[in-house]
């Protein structure tokens, strides 16, 4: 199961397609965001920041049946974040072609954090994976 998976390649495609005065103001929000977030969130965006590379170093996964959940929620406050979201929803959907007997599931009130903001979701996959890996059959719809 994925939920949310972050990818590097995000911040760089990001950039590409923001004027550099939209960019410096998201690095601005991001610079003072940070801050106050918890070690544990930093620490998964530096982490997040050279997964890029290894992302596709990981493919072909094993032939096992995957649920790939992502966060759709935009924050129009948030410098950048909604195309941020889309550019996201590309990255998985790319992913999802090269992962067969996958299964898509957006979250439309979430943004990255779904095991906080859709909890049910997160539990209803991992029952879906159990229950198709164990019985063979077709994935549950939430």
């Amino acid at each position: 199961m994925l939920v949310d998976p972050g990818d590097g390649r995000l911040d760089d495609m990001l950039r590409a397609h923001l004027t550099a005065s939209d960019w410096a103001s998201r690095q601005k929000a991001m610079d003072q965001a940070l801050p106050n977030m918890p070690a544990a969130v930093r620490a998964e965006l530096d982490a997040y920041k050279k997964s890029g590379k290894y992302a596709d170093e990981a493919l072909p996964l094993p032939k096992v049946f995957v649920v790939l959940l992502t966060g759709t929620k935009k924050n129009p406050e948030f410098p950048g974040n909604p195309l941020e979201q889309d550019l996201k929803l590309e990255l998985h959907n790319a992913l999802l072609v090269k992962i067969p007997n996958s299964k898509h599931v957006l979250v439309p009130n979430s943004r990255h954090y779904i095991q906080n903001d859709a909890p049910a979701l997160v539990i209803e996959a991992v029952r879906d994976i159990a229950s198709h890996s164990t019985s063979g059959s077709a994935p549950r719809t939430p």
